[in-house]
């Protein structure tokens, strides 16, 4: 009774404190947003085709890398600068800096994609080469929201930014739905395109006053290139990665009915996905700020990846259980083949729970190179995984692949960062004598 009794006053504690941090606002937040990029497909399935479902994943796929590198790394700079024990002035025109430099990449990135798709290099599939184009117009609107919701993290002004995304993301889904039920595949795309663009107005009238700063900062251009170049490496790499099932089954599969029911089961881990990356946002700023204390920085690592272990552990027992049911239930029987691939990637977002906040400490040690060596080892296992079980199982050996792949990038994130541990605070004692 009384280790019950302990470990409920712990769990009442846990959520107190996360309550505190903002974990549910962006808990929130980060739901309903991703609901509608990549979510809304629950929904809007019983619209869709299958065949149209999997074009939609494919798609949002390169969008996904895309926006990666069209943001440039700037979003890392912005968070990991502006999170430490600076003036608010300095951190403004950080941000501001940070903003003005992204605008060359979302230009190079927006022709980028219309060249590849018009020359029919990114699918196989015409009608993903025809809408390509059109879908990307909302990659500046993405990448801009991620550099300002990142510095109002930075800031610390979670609930605010969450409030406020929360109220215009609820609108903005009644319109996604309504669109697609009477236009499609069509409909999906412009409403996507316009939420997008809508929901950045608010966050402007939240950092307008910011963009006016005009202190003087040393070396940005440098700070912020240094943190970003490592930045949109690694994330580059390391999304390529987490898409890696998707562009080999665009490119492998002929089944394109059931490249739907596969793409539907990741949308549902994405759903999972939301609970770690929240932890990862809110644990940024902390790993910054406790980088000079090696006993500290430790202690908070340990303790929160056990929590999010145990967290991550427990959605995925509920998920293993309600979700395949759930599918049936709503989709129909002919969808039964999207709950079994969803509880073999169940393990897939275990194991990156498991290392999740390891990267994130990397990041808050200043040593984004180790992040971008980390995933240039993972990614080309990922790849020869995903060819060898996809030609051998088919969609199924993509499922396999990945559980494969995330487990070995678990061994390589946890040698990392023990490493890098080990060098930061060795050179620490060694600046300090």
């Amino acid at each position: 009774m009384l280790n019950i009794y302990t470990f409920i006053c712990r769990g009442n504690k846990l959520i107190t404190n996360a309550k505190k941090k903002g974990f549910f606002h962006l808990l929130s937040a980060n739901f309903i947003i991703g609901f509608l990029g990549f979510g809304a497909q629950l929904l809007v399935a019983k619209f869709l085709t299958p065949v149209e479902l999997g074009q939609i994943k494919i798609m949002q796929s390169f969008i996904g890398v895309a926006t990666i590198i069209a943001g440039f790394g700037f979003n890392t700079s912005v968070l990991k600068l502006c999170s430490e024990k600076r003036p608010f002035e300095e951190r403004a025109v950080i941000f501001k800096k940070c903003l003005y430099y992204s605008i060359f990449p979302i230009i190079a990135v927006l022709f980028g994609i219309f060249y590849l798709a018009k020359t029919s290099l990114l699918s196989p599939d015409a009608a993903i080469n025809r809408w390509l184009p059109v879908f990307m117009l909302g990659i500046p609107a993405a990448t801009i929201t991620a550099l300002i919701m990142t510095y109002l993290q930075a800031l610390k002004k979670i609930q605010l930014m969450a409030i406020t995304q929360v109220i215009i993301r609820v609108c903005g889904f009644v319109v996604l739905i309504s669109l697609t039920y009477f236009y499609g595949l069509v409909g999906f795309i412009i409403s996507s395109i316009l939420i997008g663009y809508v929901a950045l107005l608010p966050l402007f009238r939240l950092v307008k006053d910011d963009l006016k700063s005009n202190a003087k900062v040393a070396d940005i251009l440098p700070q912020s290139f240094y943190y970003a170049k490592w930045s949109v490496a690694g994330n580059a790499v390391s999304t390529i990665g987490q898409y890696m099932d998707i562009f080999m089954l665009n490119y492998l599969i002929k089944d394109r009915e059931g490249f739907g029911y596969y793409s539907l089961a990741t949308i549902f881990i994405i759903g999972l996905n939301y609970i770690t990356s929240t932890v990862q946002s809110i644990s940024t700023p902390y790993f910054s700020q406790k980088m000079d204390d090696k006993k500290e920085f430790i202690r908070v690592l340990k303790k929160y990846t056990k929590q999010l272990v145990l967290l991550s552990l427990g959605a995925s027992v509920l998920a293993f259980i309600i979700v395949p049911p759930f599918i049936e239930f709503f989709y129909g029987e002919t969808f039964k083949p999207t709950g079994v691939y969803f509880r073999v990637l169940l393990l897939k977002y275990f194991f990156w729970s498991c290392y999740a906040l390891s990267g994130v400490a990397i990041l808050g040690l200043g040593k984004m190179n180790y992040n971008f060596i980390s995933v240039l080892i993972s990614v080309p296992i990922s790849m020869v995984l995903s060819y060898y079980y996809i030609t051998l199982c088919g969609i199924m050996g993509a499922a396999v692949a990945q559980v494969l792949a995330y487990f070995a990038t678990l061994i390589i994130v946890w040698l990392m960062i023990n490493h890098v541990i080990k060098i930061h605070f060795s050179s620490l004692e060694t600046a300090k004598r």
